[in-house]
């Protein structure tokens, strides 16, 4: 069968140039109202975009990917001491702890990060500079995001501090905002799957199921290809993304849909085992940063704009539970959790 080509070999994704765009406490006014507009119609028209020029360099990525595997080579009674702590959502998720298909063994190690603490990391002789490499990294995402915030805001129609200000607590480390870096390891498909997969075609294991974020965007780095998929607005297909190095992935989550009445729907997702041997015999490393309004926030709904033509209709995501109410933004994420997390 002939590999899938992707929406980034048809040219289907939107790449939005973050040059010039200036700093979260700094932004250059004019760019971030462009930018603003282009992410407004990335998202609302597609759920994701490739955002280049962002500023994160990859010698950052590569060095964090590097500590995630060092963890993943200790042994399980040293793990143990780091699993997640369900109160904060600080800490390793082992396979099978977080699951999205139970009808399939999920392949995925994970390290959350919520807190910026050098102690909610393993210790130095554990992992060494391991809150010395993900610390920084993470600044720098909170920062992209929080750029990104005001962008949106501009193409929402709203002050620009409107969704800082609602987001104020990012990696703040009092636990009054949700927001997570994690770091994630999918490791090589088992050579005895693949075995089975020959005889009858089915396929045991994937590296994650099907959902949405639960957030306000999320935010994807990754160092390949690895079988993400998505379905884009209007259509029940799964597609496959395809890499673009060196780029971010900016996608929607459940909280701006819920803000936008869905006209920025949550991207519905998945990471399945690719085919062909070489790539299902290496690893895939990504950081994701879910941003995540404050706990206390209350979202406002923004008036839906008048749909185009030619746009399908807007069909609320079945976790959104607004029924023309404020939502507080932790009742949603706390929900959410307990339905992944085992």
């Amino acid at each position: 069968m002939a590999a899938q080509e992707s929406l980034l070999a048809r040219c289907e994704v939107p790449i939005i140039d973050l040059a010039h765009i200036g700093t979260d406490v700094c932004p250059m006014k004019s760019v971030v109202r462009r930018i603003g507009q282009q992410l407004f119609a990335a998202l609302s028209g597609k759920g994701l975009a490739m955002l280049v020029n962002h500023g994160i360099a990859e010698e950052k990525l590569k060095a964090v990917y590097g500590d995630l595997d060092n963890f993943c080579a200790l042994p399980e009674g040293c793990q143990a001491q780091y699993l997640r702590n369900p109160a904060s959502n600080h800490g390793y998720v082992r396979p099978g702890m977080e699951q999205f298909d139970i009808t399939k063994k999920e392949l995925r190690h994970s390290f959350n990060i919520t807190s910026l603490s050098a102690a909610a990391f393993p210790a130095q002789e554990e992992v060494p500079e391991f809150p010395q490499h993900a610390v920084p990294l993470a600044q720098e995402f909170t920062n992209l995001s929080r750029v990104l915030l005001q962008a949106l805001a501009y193409a929402l129609g709203l002050p620009p501090a409107t969704l800082l200000d609602s987001h104020s607590g990012m990696l703040a480390s009092d636990g009054r905002n949700a927001s997570t870096m994690r770091l994630l390891y999918y490791p090589p498909v088992p050579p005895e799957d693949e075995e089975e997969s020959h005889h009858s075609g089915h396929r045991s294991y994937t590296r994650c199921g099907a959902h949405a974020d639960y957030g306000t965007f999320t935010l994807l780095a990754q160092d390949s290809e690895g079988g993400l998929e998505v379905k884009l607005r209007g259509s029940e297909e799964w597609q496959a993304v395809g890499h673009l190095p060196g780029a971010i992935m900016v996608q929607t989550g459940e909280m701006l849909a819920a803000w936008t009445t869905n006209v920025l729907p949550a991207l519905m997702h998945r990471v399945v085992v690719p085919s062909g041997t070489y790539a299902r015999a290496r690893g895939r490393h990504c950081v994701a940063f879910f941003c995540h309004p404050d706990n206390d926030a209350m979202i406002p709904i923004v008036p839906p704009r008048p749909a185009a033509p030619d746009a399908p209709a807007c069909v609320p995501h079945a976790h959104l539970t607004l029924h023309n109410r404020l939502m507080n933004a932790a009742h949603h994420l706390q929900k959410r959790f307990k339905e992944t997390y085992a």
